[in-house]
């Protein structure tokens, strides 16, 4: 209803128009906030699905953390009003620009794909003297059956660390004293 009230009132547009149900994004986030209480969870809102600010703030409003995939996402969500330490960093290429800024606004965690990223984690947490809280992105080698392209949990995808490279990635952080293993993704 709503929608075609504001289409009568400013007819159609010559350039991209998004139309976002905030009532229905505030209900849905409510829901899921609700659910997920029952059972002790946090949720995390990916910024890649959309970083307009008035989505973010509702997300945020409902005790929402933020789960970015760039220092841009990161330096978004915080410029909406989540607190750094509800922030993840996920996703493969982080530059060192980001790990750097991430580390300095003490985010909750770096959600780790290989023990290379890990060793470059560590050597800014090194330089900067501060903690470098990490979550591991394991490779559960499940077929999920989605299509070829977009598969991400088999021991051939390209994403997260494979079960028999934990002991060696155990040991190496173990070892290191300014990363701290805060859980699994």
């Amino acid at each position: 209803m709503f929608l075609e009230k504001y289409l009568e009132k400013f007819g159609t547009l010559n350039t991209p128009f998004y139309f976002y149900d905030t009532q229905r994004i505030e209900r849905t986030s409510l829901r899921m906030k609700n659910a997920a209480d029952k059972y002790g969870f946090k949720l995390h809102y990916a910024l890649k699905a959309n970083a307009e600010n008035r989505i973010l703030q509702i997300v945020r409003k409902h005790g929402f953390g933020a789960d970015c995939v760039s220092g841009n996402e990161i330096q978004r969500a915080i410029e909406s009003g989540f607190d750094a330490k509800e922030i993840f960093f996920a996703g493969v290429g982080k530059s060192d620009d980001e790990i750097r800024t991430a580390l300095q606004r003490g985010i909750a965690a770096f959600n780790v794909e290989s023990l290379p990223e890990l060793e470059i984690i560590n050597q800014f947490a090194e330089q900067l003297n501060l903690q470098a809280p990490i979550s591991l992105r394991i490779n559960p080698n499940i077929d999920a059956k989605t299509h070829f392209y977009i598969t991400t949990g088999l021991d051939e995808n390209k994403f997260g660390l494979v079960m028999q490279d934990l002991p060696e990635i155990l040991t190496y952080i173990k070892a290191k004293p300014m990363l701290t293993l805060e859980g699994i993704h």
